[in-house]
C-alpha cells in the first residue's frame, strides 16, 4: 500500500475496523459486505482487504478468487432472499462511476415487483452512432492491445468443440505418418470407455492379471459391446472440481 493511501480511502478505514461491517461473505483476501447505503435489497460490495486502486490491479488468481465470491453472494441473494435476478457491474475509473479510490465490485439483487426490475445496468447508454460508423477502426485499435493478463495454456476438455477440432486437424497427419497416441486418461469414475481405442489383447492382457481365465472371456467380450456404446456417460473428475466447484 503507497505511504498514506489507506489512511486517506474509506474502505481501508472501514476494513481496518472489521466489526463496522455487514460481512455476508468472506475469502483469504476479499470481504463480501452490505453497504450501510444500500441501493437495493441486499446490495453488496466485493472489496479487497488491501488496497487496490481499481480491479485492474488484482492478479489472476485474485480476479479468480474474488469471483468465486461473487458467485457465493448471488447464491446468497437468491436462496437467501429470494432474488429473481442478480447485477454484477465492475466499474473502473472516476469516468465509469468508480466512487471511491479502492477496487471494488457491486452486487443488486433484482426483484420482479420492483419498479426497475427487467432494466439492465447498462440502459444508462444510449446508441452512440458515431461509434457505430468506425466499428473497424475501434475493432483495431483494440485488438492491437496485448494483454496477457497471466493466463496459462490449459488443454482442451475432450467433450469441448475445441478439442475435438484440433484432433480433426492433428488426425490426418497422424494418419500419414502411421503414428498413434496413447489413450487419453480421464481419471474420472466412469473413465473406462475413453480408451476404446486400445486393442482387444492389450484389454485382455490386464484382465488376466486380476481375474481368472474362465471370466476374462466373458468379460473381454461385455467390454467389446460396451465400447461400442455411443451414448456411454464420461466424465472427468479433475475437470469438474477445477471448473464448478465453488469454495
Amino acid at each position: 500500500m503507497p505511504p498514506g493511501q489507506g489512511q486517506q480511502c474509506p474502505f481501508c478505514q472501514l476494513i481496518a475496523n472489521p466489526e463496522q461491517l455487514k460481512v455476508v461473505g468472506e475469502t483469504e483476501n476479499f470481504y463480501a459486505w452490505l453497504d450501510i447505503n444500500p441501493r437495493a435489497k441486499g446490495y453488496t460490495m466485493i472489496v479487497p482487504k488491501e488496497h487496490m486502486g481499481s480491479i485492474t490491479e488484482f492478479s489472476a488468481g485474485e480476479y479468480q478468487e474474488a469471483m468465486r465470491l461473487v458467485r457465493k453472494v448471488v447464491d446468497k441473494a437468491k436462496n437467501g432472499l429470494g432474488a429473481d435476478g442478480v447485477s454484477v457491474t465492475m466499474n473502473i475509473d472516476e469516468a465509469a462511476g468508480q466512487m471511491v479510490p479502492h477496487a471494488y465490485i457491486q452486487i443488486f439483487p433484482r426483484f420482479e415487483d420492483e419498479e426497475t426490475s427487467g432494466t439492465p445496468t447498462g440502459a444508462i447508454f444510449q446508441p452512440h452512432e458515431e461509434a457505430k460508423k468506425n466499428l473497424d477502426s475501434i475493432r483495431d485499435k483494440m485488438a492491437a492491445v496485448d494483454s496477457s493478463f497471466g493466463e496459462t495454456t490449459k488443454e482442451a476438455h475432450p467433450d469441448s468443440q475445441n478439442f475435438k477440432e484440433s484432433q480433426e486437424e492433428s488426425g490426418s497427419g497422424d494418419e500419414q505418418k502411421g503414428s498413434t497416441s496413447e489413450p487419453l486418461s480421464m481419471g474420472g469414475p466412469l473413465s473406462g470407455g475413453i480408451g476404446a481405442g486400445s486393442s482387444t489383447s492389450n484389454k485382455s492382457k490386464k484382465k488376466e492379471e486380476s481375474k481368472d481365465s474362465s471370466s476374462s472371456s466373458n468379460e473381454d467380450k461385455n467390454d467389446e459391446d460396451n465400447s461400442d456404446d455411443k451414448d456411454e456417460v464420461r466424465l472427468d473428475g479433475e475437470f469438474e472440481a477445477k471448473s464448478f466447484e465453488w469454495k
